[in-house]
């Protein structure tokens, strides 16, 4: 029991949230398709970003190219992702802590993902 309590207060991140961040892009867009990518290739080379931060990326395109790696690349075919965080603009990067938005803005960046997990 005191090597638990001892663990939790060296390593108070071991009980929270991983941090979150949320990508929406239209790969039909060239520039996006690329910036997905981009990411992915950040992911791939940076094991500790990806320690740090869970990546998904919903594409509103249903006939674009797979993407594979260190993020969750998703078809959002239906809307359902696109209606529940309702991005004004794409690309656009949510990051959430738990079930809380933190940060809400376009991503014009791959390293805009960092400030979803406190720098990198």
């Amino acid at each position: 029991m005191k090597r638990m309590l001892c663990a939790l207060l060296l390593c108070p991140w071991a009980v929270m949230a991983q941090p979150k961040a949320v990508v929406f892009i239209d790969s039909a867009e060239a520039s996006q398709s690329r910036l997905a990518e981009a990411i992915n290739e950040m992911l791939f080379y940076s094991p500790t970003l990806r320690s740090l931060l869970e990546v998904e990326i919903f594409d509103i395109n249903s006939e674009g190219p797979g993407f594979s790696g260190g993020l969750n690349y998703v078809r959002d075919r239906g809307g359902n992702r696109v209606s529940q965080y309702r991005p004004p603009v794409l690309p656009f990067l949510i990051c959430l802590d738990g079930r809380e938005e933190k940060l809400r803005m376009q991503l014009e960046e791959k390293e805009q993902l960092c400030l979803c997990a406190q720098g990198c």
